[in-house]
């Protein structure tokens, strides 16, 4: 990607080394606020000294770190679509291809005179629409490298934030988006191997060189399909896979949802027992110490019963 942005890393690595001092100055903040909020304990000041020495080595080598963990990310990208490190538009590049001109090399030939106006112009709408869809995934690779710079220069300040009392929350959902965006070569490889696999099965349905006349006849018709199906796959992936990522990184609704953890099944299921059990037991109580109604006075000797 160096390519498309050669001198956005040179300057992003300056202006963090320019804005050193005001993360600094962030964390003394935060350690005045500190010692200043109530009486701290000694306990309490060296977990705190402790935590700003943890931070201070965080920043110092956020290089290592911060390379370390996009690499993790690209690793599993590539063990999901080997070749996509070296080439990340690669199944875009074959799709396009597949709609170039006698792709086949195959000699001009008279019979090709009988293709009818439609046939044309459905696979030029058809070549158009592959073209401007598989093209999607430069911009969509461009903003990811723009946002990895962009989150690689606010890391210190996110960092800085853990020093401030109260701050730690938005440092923590700082580091989740920036886990988000750092995975989302994993959610493109993806993409690319879904989208290669369409093409590559509608492609082999009659094969590159047709031998006989019903393949001939629906060779192109196949490509053409495989490539609309491809490229709407890619457009898809390629969209969705942000949003993909926020939602399991950062807002971890994959994770959390009440419906689907067991952990939290299991706690209500425990709260409800003990209301159960006293429920029942206070409807048995109330049974047993309800009175039973006094019995009838004996009747007189020769009386009669009467109302």
């Amino acid at each position: 990607m160096d390519i498309y942005l050669p001198t956005l890393e040179g300057k992003m690595i300056a202006l963090v080394a320019a804005f050193r001092i005001i993360v600094f100055a962030i964390m003394v903040v935060g350690l005045v606020c500190y010692m200043a909020n109530g009486q701290p304990t000694g306990s309490g000041i060296v977990k705190t000294l402790a935590k700003a020495l943890v931070i201070v080595a965080a920043i110092a080598t956020m290089d290592r770190w911060f390379q370390r963990t996009e690499d993790v990310f690209l690793a599993v990208a590539e063990y999901v679509d080997p070749g996509y490190n070296e080439n990340p538009t690669s199944s875009s590049d074959k799709i396009r291809e597949s709609t170039t001109t006698n792709p086949e090399g195959q000699e001009w030939s008279w019979r090709r005179l009988n293709e009818s106006i439609y046939q044309a112009v459905s696979n030029a709408l058809a070549n158009i629409f592959i073209y401007v869809g598989t093209l999607i995934t430069v911009p969509m690779l461009i903003l990811q490298y723009i946002l990895r710079w962009l989150l690689y220069l606010v890391t210190p300040f996110a960092l800085a934030m853990f020093m401030v009392p109260g701050m730690s929350g938005i440092a923590i959902r700082f580091l989740q988006q920036l886990i988000a965006i750092l995975a989302w070569p994993i959610g493109f490889a993806l993409t690319n191997l879904v989208a290669l696999a369409i093409w590559t099965d509608f492609r082999n349905a009659v094969g590159a060189n047709p031998q006989n006349a019903s393949d001939v006849m629906y060779s192109p018709l196949l490509n053409l399909m495989g490539g609309i199906l491809a490229t709407i796959m890619i457009v898809v992936g390629m969209i969705a896979t942000p949003l993909v990522m926020q939602r399991l990184f950062a807002q971890g609704q994959a994770f959390t949802g009440a419906s689907g953890n067991p952990a939290a099944m299991v706690r209500g299921a425990a709260s409800v027992m003990p209301s159960l059990g006293r429920s029942g037991g206070g409807r048995a109580a109330s049974h047993a110490s309800s009175p039973t109604p006094p019995a009838p006075p004996p009747l007189a000797p020769g009386a009669a019963p009467g109302i």
